[in-house]
């Protein structure tokens, strides 16, 4: 699938997708350690956001290869999880082995919703050929496992339904009558609770209700003479 097609169908099923409107400046620190694949780096050229409906999942574009802020979930996030646990164990070993692992991998999409999640380019081609994609999960990042020969067959993937999610992706339509029932449901239920709430306040008050109203008072009719039966 090219990405026109992709983002053609993002849109339609809920995705947020935003376009590029001035080129593309990719962070220098991010470069120097990578080279982008060919059809990321247009992928990248045309797209400034694309993340899923429940925004648990997103590609990374240009902002956030910059991002660095603390409290996000960075881009290279679990590279700095699994260096942080081999550097809390005080093994230098493994901080190599982390290190050297993702220097050949360059993550491009990220999912959180079920758990830490990353699809990446094995840009060294050391677990299959060189650019298909990897995919990796928490605890350990770096076992990870081919998922797809290409990014175009990435693409695919993910418009199937394949790719790690954390939400469920609604047809447009059918979300927007979903939101509207439970917005009727919402106002039932406070109706219903407001009433209650002045029937127990004020039981004196008249009910002008039938006889099968449900509100649990006795109600007392009048005859034409004007006497009560």
């Amino acid at each position: 699938m090219d990405c026109e097609t992709f983002l053609a169908w993002a849109e339609g099923k809920g995705w947020t997708v935003e376009r590029r409107t001035v080129p593309l400046s990719l962070p220098q620190a991010v470069t120097e350690r990578y080279a982008f694949p060919p059809e990321y780096l247009d992928f990248l050229e045309r797209v400034l956001i694309c993340a899923g409906p429940m925004d648990t999942e997103w590609f990374l574009c240009e902002e956030s290869y910059r991002q660095e802020d603390p409290d996000a979930f960075r881009w290279d996030e679990p590279e700095r999880i699994s260096l942080a646990a081999a550097q809390d164990m005080g093994d230098e070993a493994e901080e190599k082995r982390v290190t050297a692992f993702w220097d050949g991998v360059l993550p491009f999409f990220l999912s959180v919703g079920s758990g830490y999640e990353y699809y990446g380019f094995d840009l060294a081609g050391r677990y299959g050929p060189a650019g298909c994609v990897l995919h990796g999960w928490e605890p350990v990042f770096e076992e990870a496992e081919v998922f797809a020969p290409n990014f175009a067959a990435f693409l695919d993937k993910a418009a199937a339904g394949e790719v790690a999610t954390g939400g469920v992706l609604f047809d447009p339509e059918e979300y927007a009558f979903m939101e509207m029932a439970g917005r009727r449901e919402q106002e039932k239920h406070q109706r219903e609770t407001a009433a209650a709430l002045r029937a127990l306040l004020h039981p004196e008050e008249a009910h002008d209700h039938g006889e099968d109203c449900g509100c649990g008072h006795h109600h007392h009719h009048e005859d034409d003479c004007g006497h009560p039966h």
